[in-house]
């Protein structure tokens, strides 16, 4: 499972079984947006998920 944390200053993704986590390019950041909607909301921070289309390379 991942997920998107969404900071002041930056986007990342983290690996919730290995730890592993990276910041989102400003592209990336659009892209996940576009996917997953809900994270144009401002009261959302985090938003979890099993996939994704739109990252290439993962954490």
């Amino acid at each position: 499972m991942y997920c998107i944390k969404k900071f002041v200053t930056c986007w990342a993704i983290y690996n919730c079984t290995n730890g592993a986590n990276r910041l989102l390019t400003s592209h990336e950041q659009e892209a996940v947006a576009q996917e997953f909607p809900e994270l144009a909301c401002q009261q959302v921070s985090t938003v979890y998920f099993a996939a994704v289309k739109c990252i290439q390379i993962m954490p």
